[in-house]
């Protein structure tokens, strides 16, 4: 099957450097992530490329693990990764874009769907679930960074 990507965005009352600075914090993840349990770094240094982080989350009751990598890091532009393992491959990417005073911020997850019958059962129904999680996941980190003063800087 071939990769299925999805995106949203939103505008955050915030400059592109604060959003970007929060987003880069791992420990926001499973804040605003539906369904991410885990997302710890595998070393030291959890910011820029190469940082690798052990990632847990469920999809429609399936526990899903994996590996994941930050492929792209450009300050306070974009954040990448993609996974190195796992049973679904994915890659994902934040963009931060200026917008009037405040930030345009784009997130996108893209999904190799399981091959085989199963795959294509569940592909329609996981879909459903990325995009509302997309949209869920922007909205949750505007209200965290627009309700505290000292996040947007």
């Amino acid at each position: 099957m071939a990769e299925q990507r999805f995106s949203a965005e939103i505008v955050v009352a915030c400059p592109p450097p604060a959003v970007f600075n929060w987003v880069a914090d791992y420990h926001h993840v499973a804040e605003v992530l539906e369904g991410v349990s885990r997302w710890e770094p595998l070393q030291r240094e959890a910011r820029g490329r190469g940082a690798r982080f052990d990632v847990a989350m469920s999809a429609l009751g399936l526990p899903l693990e994996s590996i994941l990598v930050l492929d792209e890091w450009e300050e306070p532009h974009r954040i990448g990764w993609r996974s190195e393992s796992g049973l679904i491959e994915q890659s994902g990417r934040w963009q931060f874009e200026p917008s009037g005073s405040g930030t345009r911020v784009s997130l996108s997850i893209g999904y190799v769907p399981p091959l085989g019958v199963i795959g294509r059962m569940v592909a329609g129904e996981v879909d459903a679930l990325v995009r509302e999680r997309l949209r869920g996941a922007l909205e949750r980190m505007k209200r965290f960074l627009e309700s505290d003063s000292n996040a947007c800087g």
